[in-house]
Order: C-alpha cells, then sequence, then structure tokens
C-alpha cells in the first residue's frame, strides 16, 4: 500500500497528470511553500513573476496555448488582491486557470485583522469555483473545482489554502483524471437546416470557441466548399489563415466588417463568444444562425437558429447542407481589399504603427508569435500581422486589458523556445509591467518587444477630441525605454525613422533573449482607424 500523501502532494500529482507543466507566481509564506515544494516534487517548474497580475496572465496564457489548465499562486492578503486584473483577463477571455492563495484559519481570523478581507467573495465575480479543501474527501473536491475550470466557457477557479490543512495527509486515490468537459451531444432541428438550404451568400464569423474545440480544419473545408466570405474574431486569428482567399478581416461588431455582411443573405456566427464584441447596437437585420459551444447569454442579437454543443461535431454534421454559394471570387477579394483599405496609413516617410508591424514580421526570424497590448496600436497589429494557425496572435480581446503584451510573451517564449515571440505594446501599457523584463531575462525568454511610443494614451486622446473636449490627462513626456531595458539586462534599441528601424530589427533578429525596441512612432492614422472600426 503507498505510503499517504499531504494535500500539497496530492494536488501537485493530480496537476501533472492533466498536463500541467509550469507555475507561475508571487509566494508569500504559509500554504504558498507547502506547494512549491510539492510541485518540485512531480516536476512541476514554479517561475517566479515580479507581480501577481503579470503572473496570472502568465498561467492563463500558458494554460491556452498547453491545452491544459494554467496554474498560478499568490499570497492572501495584498497577493490575491493584486492578481485580480490577471483573473479578469482569464473569466473574460475564456481562459482556463486554477489560482491558489493563502487564507487565514478560523483561530487566526477570530483576533487577526492585518490584511484581512473576504478572499473568497472579492474573488466571487470571476471565479467558477472554490474550496478551501476543508472537507472528507479532499481530493474528489478538488478535481470537481479543477473540472469547472475546464468546462466552457472557460475560466478561473479559486482554491484558498492554509498551510495547516495543506500538510494534512491524505489516502493516495490516485484516479484518472477527465478531461473531456466538452459536451458531445448532438441536435440538429429544421430550423437550422432550413437557413442553411435557403442561403445563396452566407458570410461565416469565427471566434474563440474555435480554439477551444479545435475547428479549423473542419472550419476550412467547409469555407472551401461553399466559397463565402469569412471574418474572424481578434481571438480567432489564424483559425483561416489570413492569406486564405475567403478571409476579409476582422469582426468587432463594429464598422468596418459591414461592408462584406451587408450583402449576405445569412450571418453563421462560429463560436463566437458575446464577450469578444465592442460596445456597438448590432446593426443588421439579417437572419443568424448561431453555433457554439455553450448557452451564452446573448446581449446584441437573438439567433433565428442554435446550435449548441461541440463545434467539431456539428461542424460535421451541418457541412452536407451547405452548397456552393453565388459569391463571386472577386467580390470576396474586393471586401477584403476594401476592409484593409479602411484601416491603411497614407505613405509617408515618417514611422508609422502599420509600418512596424509589416517590417516586424519581414525582419523576424523562425515565424514568431506575437502578443498584443490593448491600445491604438492593436488595429495595425491585428490587421496587418498575418497569422496562419490558431494562437500566431495572443491578444487579451474580452477584458482588453493594458499590461497584457509583455507577461503574455513571456509565457509563450518559456512555451516555445524555438519559435520566440513578439510584443506589440504601447508606452502606457509596458510601463504597467515593465518590471517583467526582469522576469523575462531570469528565464531567458526568447523574446522582442516593440514599443509604441508616442508620449500619451492615444486612443483615450482620440476619444476627448471626438467629444471636442480639452487635451488633458493623456499625455507624458516620452521616456527612453531602451536605456530602462538595459538596465534589466536586455539588448535595447531607441529608434525614430525607418532605416534605424530596419537596422534595430535586423540585429534583434541574429540574438537570443529578451530585446527590446523602443520605437519612438507618428501615431498619424490612429484616429481615422478608430473611426472605421468603431464609428
Amino acid at each position: 500500500m503507498e505510503q499517504k500523501i499531504t494535500i500539497s502532494e496530492m494536488i501537485a500529482r493530480h496537476l501533472k497528470n492533466i498536463g500541467v507543466q509550469k507555475v507561475f507566481g508571487v509566494p508569500g509564506g504559509g500554504s504558498s511553500l507547502d506547494l512549491i515544494d510539492a510541485f518540485e516534487k512531480v516536476d512541476i517548474e514554479f517561475h517566479l513573476v515580479k507581480r501577481e497580475d503579470a503572473a496570472v496572465i502568465m498561467a492563463s496564457v500558458f494554460g491556452e496555448l498547453t491545452r491544459s489548465i494554467g496554474v498560478a499562486l499568490v499570497t492572501k492578503g495584498p497577493g490575491l488582491s493584486n492578481s485580480m486584473n490577471g483573473i479578469a483577463y482569464s473569466s473574460l477571455d475564456r481562459s482556463p486557470l486554477i489560482l491558489f492563495s493563502d487564507g487565514f484559519s478560523d483561530k487566526l481570523s477570530s483576533f487577526v485583522t492585518h490584511q484581512v478581507f473576504d478572499q473568497k467573495k472579492l474573488m466571487s465575480p470571476f471565479s467558477k469555483s472554490y474550496t478551501n479543501l476543508q472537507n472528507d474527501d479532499p481530493e474528489t473536491e478538488f478535481k470537481n473545482v479543477v473540472s469547472k475550470a475546464l468546462l466552457p466557457p472557460y475560466g478561473p477557479v479559486y482554491v484558498e489554502l492554509i498551510s495547516s490543512v495543506a500538510q494534512i495527509l491524505i489516502e493516495n486515490k490516485n484516479t484518472e483524471p477527465n478531461n473531456d468537459y466538452i459536451d458531445k451531444s448532438f441536435s440538429l432541428d429544421s430550423e437550422v437546416v432550413s437557413l442553411i438550404e435557403k442561403s445563396i451568400k452566407p458570410v461565416f464569423v469565427l471566434g474563440l470557441e474555435n480554439l477551444i474545440d479545435d475547428t479549423s480544419k473542419t472550419v476550412r473545408e467547409i469555407i472551401d466548399t461553399i466559397n463565402c466570405p469569412t471574418l474572424v474574431t481578434y481571438k480567432a486569428k489564424g483559425v483561416l489563415p489570413d492569406e486564405h482567399k475567403n478571409l476579409v478581416g476582422i469582426f468587432t461588431g463594429g464598422k468596418a466588417e459591414q461592408i462584406s455582411i451587408l450583402e449576405s443573405d445569412l450571418i453563421v456566427l462560429i463560436g463566437l463568444d458575446p464577450v469578444e464584441l465592442i460596445l456597438q447596437p448590432w446593426p443588421y437585420n439579417i437572419p443568424v444562425l448561431n453555433i457554439s459551444l455553450t448557452n451564452h447569454e446573448i446581449h446584441y442579437v437573438k439567433p433565428n437558429a442554435n446550435l449548441v454543443g461541440s463545434l467539431s461535431l456539428n461542424l460535421e454534421k451541418i457541412k452536407t447542407f451547405f452548397s456552393k454559394s453565388e459569391w463571386k471570387d472577386i467580390e470576396i477579394k474586393n471586401f477584403k481589399e476594401k476592409i484593409k483599405s479602411k484601416l491603411f496609413f497614407p505613405s509617408e516617410n515618417s514611422l508609422n504603427p502599420q509600418s512596424i508591424v509589416e517590417l516586424a514580421q519581414k525582419y523576424c526570424k523562425g515565424n514568431p508569435r506575437i502578443t498584443i497590448d490593448a491600445g491604438a496600436h492593436m488595429f495595425s497589429a491585428t490587421a496587418f500581422w498575418n497569422a496562419s494557425k490558431p494562437f500566431d496572435v495572443l491578444i487579451s480581446n474580452g477584458l482588453a486589458t493594458m499590461g497584457f503584451a509583455l507577461p503574455a510573451a513571456i509565457s509563450a517564449a518559456l512555451e516555445n523556445p524555438e519559435r520566440g515571440t513578439v510584443a506589440f505594446t504601447g508606452d502606457g501599457g509596458f510601463m504597467m509591467c515593465c518590471s517583467e523584463l526582469a522576469t523575462a531575462v531570469q528565464y531567458k525568454a526568447n523574446i522582442i518587444v516593440i514599443i509604441f511610443n508616442d508620449g500619451s494614451l492615444s486612443l483615450i486622446d482620440i476619444k476627448q477630441k471626438s467629444r471636442n473636449l480639452k487635451r488633458s490627462g493623456t499625455t507624458w513626456p516620452r521616456s527612453d525605454f531602451a536605456r530602462v531595458a538595459e538596465g534589466f539586462g536586455c539588448r535595447a534599441w531607441k529608434v525614430d525613422d525607418i532605416d534605424t528601424y530596419k537596422t534595430a530589427l535586423s540585429e534583434a533578429s541574429n540574438l537570443q533573449g529578451t530585446r527590446v525596441i523602443d520605437v519612438w512612432v507618428n501615431p498619424h492614422g490612429y484616429q481615422d482607424q478608430l473611426k472605421s472600426l468603431r464609428g
């Protein structure tokens, strides 16, 4: 009979069994030390991060890329409160995550007030499940909580674990984990078939659920068969390659994509999560077929028919009902050109955001992934970087948080060191997390950080101007981020024209490790891009 194990060891063994490779966090004593020790025993690497919110983002992204679950570890009190932006990312961007924090025993809670608040309540708007493992069967309880994180829509679960509980000895059941959490049921009603068979000019919209149920092969087969215009959300970039002739642009619920949809007779939403859409009223009076993993609460439009369950299975079942559309290739090509033209920067000698993105893809070796921060630069980064497969582009869309690109890039580079990652970030977003350059250097993350440095919150500045408000509270003196990066031990370049940028890219692409290119960018064109996308 196998010797008894501690609860922390049980946790580590189960996480190892379901494919967890790394844990990210900032320990603070208590159960965090018990867990780190248990992780080491099963060869799960712990990565020390500088801020808790960045640790949770790194964990979330690593879970997405490994198709497992992200794991983050923080201490009680400020450790947990600092993690909340990362937790919100996990929740609103549908990333499976388990967060561990220390807590207070009943005895301590009876007299201690230092650092004390209701941690469960703080997490309750975001976490799909909670446990403190103080029950008769902690192993079953823990596995049930983990399974809820992996039930679509993905999201975070929270384990509040005090050290005395982490050290309790229990029997090692070692039950096999259940890794099949997607509903494989199938139900096809006449309304679905009728919508498909009546349509002669459908348009497809692909969302983030295609990443969960890996539909890219089946989706491409259907699109190739019927020949229809297709749009992807930010998160779904690469599900259909950008170079595919039917991929016409990005769908946000805004203005730019309307030219391709208004001429259609059926909008087919495949794996679209409502959290992906920007704040715009639904502009189309066109029938909608919604194919999704889960029954979402619909805020934007009531579909004419719904097909819920496994995307891959449902797409296989319905693909025979589609016939070749009446779309002409030239129509689809024109849609693609018109949509991109709305985001195109006028040709000029200065270093504009579009050229920053296009030159980066031209010069960077090894087909790197990219991460994109929230901000005005994201319009160019998403529009002009060509993705060929899912997870080529990583972005915070549901939450749309600044300070995402650098920690996400570190995580992606650790998942695939040879491929590496390019992080596109604004100066505002970079200043929120630049301490993570120390993390990147410590773990030899193979990343190039490209900073769009214009000394302002450009997106907010544009919104001020649109309301005829005085420019106020949105600018600061431009910082020399190259010198900052060098202080962390990075190779760095400061550039302000196309030639020096090309030189920096060429030199950076021939190096390994963490490199930073501080680009003093001309933001001309941001306003027109925003107007095209959002009105």
